[in-house]
Formats: C-alpha cells, structure tokens, sequence
C-alpha cells in the first residue's frame, strides 16, 4: 500500500497529497476503509491539521467502534496521537473504545490487537481493568509476544498514572523489541510518540516529535 510506504519514508506531505487525490469522492466501509481514513489522518497530524484528523476520526472510525470491530488497532491508535498532539485540552471519546476493547478481550486475540485493547484502556485511564488483565498474566522475562506485551503494559499504566519516567524507560527499552507483536512500522511509531511525550512531561524543553515532511 502506496500510504504504507510513504509513511515509512518519511514523505508526509506526498502521502497526504497522493492519498487525498485517491480518496477524493470516493465512499466506503469495513476495516480497509477505516485503515485507509488512519493514515490520512496521520498525514494531517504530520502536517499540523489536527482538526483535520479529529474530523476524520469522528466521520470513519468511530462509528465502526461502535458499531463492530473494525477499528480495534487504528482507533486507540488514532486516538492516542489525537490526545498527543491536541492543541489545547480536549475531552476525547475514550468510553466508547474502551467499551470495545473490555468486550473483544473476552475472547481470544492476536497479541497485536491485544495491545490496542491496552491502549484503550490506558487512554480511557481505566486502571482496574488494566491491573485485572496484568494480573491474568504470566509474569516472565523472555522476549516472548506475550512478556512483550506485559511490559508494554505496564509502561501504558505508568503513562496513564502520570510515572512518565518509569513509562519513557519501559517503551524507550521495548522499542527494537516491538515489531515481534506485530504491525507496520507507522503503527509502532505511536510507542516511540508515547516515550517522546513522556519525557517531555519530565523535560517541557525537550524537543516534540514531528514526522518529516
């Protein structure tokens, strides 16, 4: 996918360009749909339009939130960076995913989409559940998807709890390891965006991340 690799290089303003040109009266539905409306809007982050993005969300992909389980990666995902990059202080619809992601995890899932379960609920701020889901787990140190996904989260938590240390020091060391739950390389970058942002907490001076253009 064209927006896939455009992402990956770096080319954020191609990718809006080219990619709107082909969405331009086009109409759809179902889980590529709502794929295709997560990278234009992480195009229109990357190029400061963040009101763009979030009217994106709220048109695409959260009524397949609420509606099936369409978006169970790219809405936390999404999400998270709206919270990230929120030009002001916003009350964004967490309740909504998190009631998705307390339901799918009652079944069985792909620890990738685990993860974005997680998300969930760490934006939602909803510590009960997460402390439940972690206390479910098998605590180990191999770097096995599974242990992986513990540590992660573990540092979601610590985010959520405002211990942006302990959160930039689990992500920064969980980073080279990500790839092995899963995801393209601009889905994982949201965890990198998640350390950046806490060491900013620690650091107001520290240099936002801004995706090339």
């Amino acid at each position: 996918m064209i927006a896939h690799r455009l992402s990956d290089e770096g080319r954020m303003a191609e990718g809006h360009r080219v990619l709107g040109e082909w969405l331009d009266g086009r109409h759809g539905a179902g889980s590529d749909w709502v794929h295709i409306q997560f990278h234009m809007a992480v195009f229109e982050l990357a190029l400061g339009d963040w009101g763009g993005a979030y009217a994106r969300f709220l048109e695409h992909i959260l009524p397949a939130v609420v509606n099936s389980d369409d978006a169970l990666t790219d809405a936390p995902a999404l999400l998270w960076r709206l919270r990230l990059y929120a030009p002001r202080p916003i009350e964004l619809p967490w309740q909504l995913l998190r009631r998705r992601a307390l339901a799918r995890m009652r079944r069985p899932s792909d620890p990738y989409v685990e993860l974005h379960n997680l998300l969930a609920l760490a934006g939602a701020g909803d510590l009960e559940s997460l402390d439940s889901w972690m206390r479910a787990q098998p605590i180990c140190n191999d770097p096995c998807r599974e242990c992986l996904l513990r540590r992660a989260a573990v540092a979601l938590r610590a985010y959520a709890m405002r211990t942006y240390r302990q959160a930039a020091e689990i992500l920064e060391s969980l980073l080279p390891q990500l790839p092995q739950i899963g995801g393209s390389r601009e889905q994982n970058a949201l965890f990198e965006e998640i350390a950046r942002s806490s060491r900013r907490q620690l650091d107001p001076a520290a240099v936002p991340w801004k995706a090339a253009a």
